[in-house]
């Protein structure tokens, strides 16, 4: 108890202090958004895709990547989960499973017939270098599904609330973090990380809690004051969903919630800059590649209590309750 309390006091002045710091000392954004660039953050990789782009299309002698086959290692690792959870980017095993099965399997490997962080269409399956260092490979592709995003349980009115906050949020994120308004490689990670920021900030001014009816939404990050993970999830979903929206012509913002619906650790798995990121706003973490939880590297782990705070919320205009 006597630790509880010393942290909340602890949490009190240091908040306090952090928002006459920033009134006095408003944060400039070029600075912020060089604490990520130059921080020593996952380097991301492309040797996955470049190896299947150059991988051989040849078996026993006979090259399958002219008529009929139009045999194409990358669209066939693309397509299909259970060859790339078989096999890997894997050029030699691919084309010998295509010749063998893939084949007579009507299997297709002349296009790429899921959706890629590169282009648009109706699918709802990502797949992106995950910019994941691990034992067995220096760089994996990741397959991030898309999905319907439950609201947590929001009435009516509450969701408007919400949406209009949410959307409050990105618009200022987008404007603060690229304001020259054109999509540059790397604009969207940065965006992320502010808007992780914006949406802890608002955790900070609330109370964290598992009881009631709110604490799972956005409307209780927001506008009621009570979150949990799940609720600073759902609420960083919502600023990211407007995000997404906000460069219509470049390559998709999505998110996924992780763990929805459990006792476990909540945050956004994200498309972000054609790669796998998250976003966690209960910790404030932001980054390309996995998270700490599933295996990503604490030292890459950037955060950015820094980049956004209670000064950020007065711009915002967020509502208050009686």
């Amino acid at each position: 108890m006597m630790r509880s309390c010393v942290k909340k006091v602890v949490g009190t002045v240091l908040g306090i202090a952090i928002f006459s710091y920033m009134v006095l000392f408003p944060i400039d954004i070029k600075t912020a958004q060089a604490t990520y660039t130059q921080g020593g953050g996952v380097k991301l990789s492309e040797d996955a895709r470049n190896t299947l782009l150059k991988g051989t299309t040849k078996y026993n002698g006979k090259d399958y990547s002219g008529a009929p086959y139009y045999y194409n290692p990358l669209y066939y690792y693309l397509n299909y989960a259970d060859l790339r959870e078989a096999y890997g980017a894997d050029p030699a095993k691919l084309i010998e499973h295509f010749v063998n099965y893939g084949i007579a399997e009507k299997r297709t490997a002349s296009k790429q017939i899921v959706k890629s962080a590169e282009t648009v269409s109706g699918s709802f399956e990502y797949i992106v270098p995950s910019g994941q260092k691990t034992k067995t490979k220096e760089d994996g592709m990741v397959v991030i599904s898309g999905n319907v995003h439950s609201n947590g349980g929001m009435t009516r009115d509450q969701e408007v609330q919400a949406r209009d906050i949410a959307y409050q949020i990105a618009n200022y994120v987008a404007l603060q973090a690229n304001p020259d308004g054109k999509y540059d490689d790397g604009d969207q990670i940065k965006m992320i990380a502010y808007a992780t920021g914006v949406v802890r900030a608002y955790c900070d001014l609330g109370t964290y809690t598992t009881e009631g009816k709110i604490y799972r939404t956005a409307y209780g990050v927001f506008v009621g004051r009570e979150y949990s993970c799940a609720g600073a999830t759902r609420a960083l979903g919502l600023v990211l969903d407007y995000l997404d929206a906000y460069y219509t012509d470049d390559p998709p913002l999505k998110w996924v919630h992780v763990n929805a619906n459990t006792w476990n650790d909540q945050w956004c798995q994200i498309v972000c800059d054609k790669h796998e990121a998250y976003a966690d706003p209960v910790s404030a973490w932001a980054g390309y590649g996995k998270h700490p939880n599933e295996g990503g590297s604490k030292k890459d782990v950037q955060t950015y209590v820094n980049m956004a705070s209670e000064s950020d919320i007065i711009s915002v205009k967020p509502q208050n309750v009686d």
